[in-house]
């Protein structure tokens, strides 16, 4: 139970919206979300990876310049969680020789973890490391502390992906001026809100159905086993289905609608009625629209199908199933489609936390899904991201009070010797026609 309220501020950066999330970490263990906006990225994310850095620090300074407006209050730090194209796991061992016998203590797991986290993998960077097993002797354990050996060999998942993925995003909060307590991989995010214990004990496999890419995990003995991003998502289906002559939202709306449904089993006389009149007069039937939907889906689940099978856990062995999320998992009939694609047959969407400790408003409640890495980030967070704003003198804020602020720069260099002028606008009044400035736009 916490000890004292915890105001956090949580953000994803998704290829479709980036999501920025206000919620308190109460005292009796619930989270309360109080505010949320989010904002389009597909003009400066593509597949994951920031490729506009000017339009994405535009953004990041507008959902912040937005919470800060409906809070009331000043963000001194954020959480941030991200995928993208490219990432994937690989595993590593790392064995560490002792000159005799040995009681292994704490200090030689972390000396064997910071090995392994130091590795170099050209032109890529590990973006977390997870903990296998170890071996001591002939025997395997989850935790080798206090076993008697000669030797150690630790397994790790270390979760990689090229250089520019992390630094891109890291350059973006630098150059917004926000600190950030903690960067997390969205999918380890979403499995801890969407798994529990018992699934990732007996084995599954969880697939993100996302905009731009579709991200397989797989878990097993409580442990992430295996993790890649497929380059393929539904935004892939909507494109083909504008094909068709329908603008994006039209396409969208079609795909995730009763009559978007693949591999649908209606009868010739269903499939040839016209669902849909384009604006220049074309007629589109029902079965032309699951055909195309079939195609690229069909697509995307082989991918899913080949990524299990490189993983090395038989589908057998995954024995709570399959769990499919994201937008992509909202089309109709979804889960006998995968069935039928990947050969496992204990399939189920997911769309809501299996935590009941959330307090949502109604503008979320429907939508929920959407908002889950967000909403993870606040779950696991432990420090407070924002301060009140204190009047002094009756026409501006004074910066927040916060406890052991950070020093920047040389505290030599400051020049105390003159007294600052006073602002001409109040910070409120500068913030909100930042909002309203980034609101035209």
């Amino acid at each position: 139970m916490a000890t004292e309220e915890l105001n956090i501020i949580a953000i994803e950066l998704g290829s479709s919206k980036v999501i920025g999330v206000a919620g308190v970490k109460r005292r009796d263990g619930k989270i309360e979300v109080i505010a949320n906006v989010q904002q389009d990225s597909a003009t400066f994310i593509r597949k994951g990876v920031i490729y506009n850095a000017d339009l994405a620090t535009s953004c990041v300074r507008n959902i912040i310049a937005r919470l800060t407006e409906k809070l009331q209050k000043e963000i001194t730090q954020v959480y941030v969680c991200y995928s993208g194209q490219g990432v994937h796991s690989v595993h590593n061992e790392v064995n560490r020789l002792f000159e005799n016998e040995h009681k292994i203590v704490k200090e030689d797991i972390d000396g064997i973890y910071e090995e392994n986290v130091n590795h170099v993998y050209e032109g890529q960077s590990i973006l977390d490391a997870i903990p296998q097993e170890f071996s001591v002797g002939t025997q395997k354990v989850l935790n080798a502390v206090g076993v008697l050996s000669g030797n150690v060999t630790g397994r790790y998942l270390n979760i990689v992906a090229k250089s520019k993925l992390l630094n891109n995003l890291q350059t973006c909060f630098q150059e917004v001026g926000v600190q950030v307590v903690d960067y997390k991989l969205t999918p380890l995010v979403v499995a801890d809100q969407l798994l529990n214990d018992a699934q990732k004990n007996s084995g599954c496999v969880l697939v993100d159905i996302g905009a731009d890419t579709t991200t397989v995990s797989i878990y097993k003995s409580k442990l992430l086993r295996f993790l890649s991003v497929i380059p393929l998502g539904s935004d892939n289906i909507t494109k083909d289905i504008m094909s068709l002559q329908l603008e994006h939202s039209e396409a969208e709306e079609l795909m995730t609608s009763k009559f978007g449904e693949p591999y649908a089993s209606f009868t010739e006389e269903e499939g040839e009625a016209v669902i849909k009149v384009t604006a220049d007069g074309v007629q589109i039937q029902r079965k032309t629209l699951s055909a195309v939907i079939d195609a690229r889906l069909t697509e995307i689940l082989m991918n899913v199908k080949q990524q299990i099978n490189e993983s090395k856990y038989a589908r057998e062995s995954l024995v709570a199933g399959a769990f499919l999320t994201g937008g992509g998992a909202n089309m109709p009939n979804i889960a006998n489609v995968f069935k039928e694609v990947v050969g496992i047959d204990k399939v189920s969407v997911r769309k809501n936390s299996q935590s009941a400790d959330y307090v949502l408003p109604d503008g979320i409640k429907n939508t929920e899904s959407r908002y889950l890495a967000a909403l993870g980030l606040i779950a696991n967070a432990n420090q407070n991201c924002t301060a009140e704003m204190k009047r002094a003198g009756g026409d501006f804020f004074d910066p927040p009070v916060v406890d052991n602020p950070p020093v920047q720069g040389n505290p030599d260099d400051n020049d105390f010797s003159e007294t600052p002028e006073k602002p001409k606008k109040s910070r409120i009044e500068k913030l909100k026609e930042w909002f309203n400035k980034f609101a035209e736009e």
